[in-house]
C-alpha cells in the first residue's frame, strides 16, 4: 500500500494578489492566473463592504465572474489600496 503524503495546508478564505486588465470603467476584463490571461465572460454580481472605519478602513467592491473557460471566481478590488485580489476557498 503507497504512503499518502499529505499536502501543504493553506488557510481558507485568505485572498491572493491578482493581476486585473478593466475597461475604462474599471470593471474586469481579464485577470492573470497562473495558467495565464483569462478574459471575462460575464460578470454575475457585484457588491460593496465598508466596514472598521474606526479602527483599520475595509472598503472592497467584490465581483463573481464567469471566465472564458467557464470557471467561476470571486475577486475583489481593496478600495483603499486600489490592489485587486482573487479571493479563495
Amino acid at each position: 500500500m503507497k504512503k499518502r503524503v499529505p499536502q501543504a495546508l493553506r488557510p481558507l478564505n485568505v485572498p491572493r494578489f491578482l493581476r486585473v486588465r478593466t475597461g475604462s470603467q474599471g470593471r474586469p476584463l481579464a485577470i492573470h492566473l497562473e495558467e495565464g490571461e483569462k478574459r471575462v465572460k460575464q460578470i454575475l454580481e457585484i457588491w460593496q463592504i465598508d466596514d472598521e472605519w474606526w479602527r483599520e478602513e475595509i472598503s472592497r467592491r467584490y465581483a463573481i465572474l464567469a471566465l472564458q473557460d467557464g470557471q467561476m471566481v470571486t475577486v475583489f478590488r481593496d478600495l483603499v489600496t486600489g490592489r485587486w485580489y482573487l479571493q479563495e476557498g
